[in-house]
């Protein structure tokens, strides 16, 4: 029986560090800021029709070029479909989905599905003993030798699945009472919060939070400014009858509607699931720049004048965005910045993409991605994969 996991928040933790130092990590980050000029054409938009050469796998490129929007794709039919992100999160209908170099599954919490993803070959001769890319290896890659390994036929029970989970950059900010089973804000602390904006801060306290309620007090330090500003706010907000959400704008001080893009905060109570969060806009929810920089001794945040600069130095790259994490993020497809050509090598893996993991008789796919530029400028992957080949092939 195959194996499958949710990577649960400290597993996260741990393996997104250890991938900016581990294989396929070699400063991935960097990619977007050093970008060959995206692709001009609607992302999704295909340039080939899939299995249009005599090979084994079906190939599909795909325009996944936005910086904000998914492109979701339909193995079974290796088509891309048109769902904009709202559609997507109740929809069955895709496997993977696609944004620059970013790729989830239909599973666990990046969607409805029970799409599962392992990884078959993990190509371990494309780094060496540290774990780094060895650029040689990368560059003289033969991509249609390398294309093989998608006909092998994988032996799943060996393999372990994954599905994607979502991690907050924001933690430690609520204790938890084991007697009364109640939760209640952590006062020792507080956090620096990067608004929706990406240009307005605010020095946050949490001076209260229930299962039912939140009360939040902050001093802002407006866009364009280099200082905290004007008069401490505070405020509160309750959940309404059978609400799970409450979004909080700081500039307006008051709860809002999740979906309009005026939140910093996006406190979440969903006692069913378990489920006990703080996101800020953007990287997982909301389509802003928000991040969030501590938890910070609350003593030590009370005397801090400024949101970007502390004792002389910048702190601007302190902040951390919420983030969605899976498979394909710990064991990556491609390299960086190989002989300092500021481009993206991939690596070959071979991973396997499990249409339902709860249904043994669910289809399989070897899945490949071959190539960054497939349209011509970045932010184009190309997808190679085909049904998971049996011994009698």
């Amino acid at each position: 029986m195959k194996q499958t996991v949710k990577i649960s928040q400290w597993l996260l933790t741990a393996s997104f560090l250890a991938l900016l130092t581990a294989c396929g990590g070699d400063s991935s980050n960097s990619e977007d800021s050093a970008d060959i000029s995206g692709d001009t054409s609607s992302p999704g938009d295909e340039s080939e029709s899939p299995g249009a050469t005599d090979a084994s796998y079906e190939t599909l490129k795909v325009n996944a070029a936005s910086y904000s929007d998914w492109v979701y794709v339909d193995l079974a039919n290796a088509t891309v479909l048109d769902l904009d992100d709202s559609t997507a999160d109740s929809s069955t209908a895709w496997h993977i989905a696609l944004r620059r170099t970013a790729i989830k599954v239909n599973g666990g919490d990046s969607g409805s599905g029970n799409v599962a993803v392992a990884l078959a070959d993990a190509q371990d001769e494309f780094y060496d003993e540290a774990g780094s890319a060895d650029a040689n290896v990368f560059l003289n890659a033969d991509a249609d030798i390398e294309a093989t390994a998608l006909d092998t036929p994988y032996d799943t029970s060996t393999l372990t699945f994954m599905q994607d989970s979502n991690e907050p950059a924001m933690s430690d900010w609520y204790s938890y009472n084991f007697m009364t089973h109640q939760i209640s804000a952590d006062t020792t602390v507080g956090y620096l919060i990067r608004h929706a904006d990406g240009e307005t801060y605010s020095k946050l306290f949490l001076d209260a939070v229930s299962y039912t309620d939140i009360t939040v007090r902050y001093t802002t330090q407006a866009s364009g400014t280099s200082q905290f500003a004007g008069t401490e706010q505070s405020f509160s907000a309750s959940f309404g009858e059978d609400e799970t959400l409450l979004c909080l704008d700081f500039d307006s001080a008051q709860a809002v509607d999740c979906s309009s893009g005026n939140w910093e905060l996006r406190y979440e109570v969903d006692l069913t699931l378990r489920e006990i969060n703080m996101w800020t806009n953007g990287g997982v929810f909301g389509s802003g720049n928000g991040a969030v920089f501590g938890a910070i001794d609350a003593t030590a945040l009370a005397s801090y004048t400024s949101a970007t600069t502390v004792g002389g130095s910048n702190i601007a790259s302190h902040y951390s965005k919420d983030s969605s994490a899976g498979l394909f993020a710990e064991e990556s497809w491609y390299a960086y910045n190989l002989s300092e050509q500021h481009k993206l090598w991939p690596n070959y893996r071979t991973y396997i993409i499990d249409a339902d993991n709860s249904d043994d008789s669910a289809a399989n796919y070897t899945l490949q991605i071959s190539n960054y530029y497939s349209l011509g400028a970045s932010g184009s992957p190309e997808l190679r994969f085909r049904v998971l080949a049996s011994d009698s092939e």
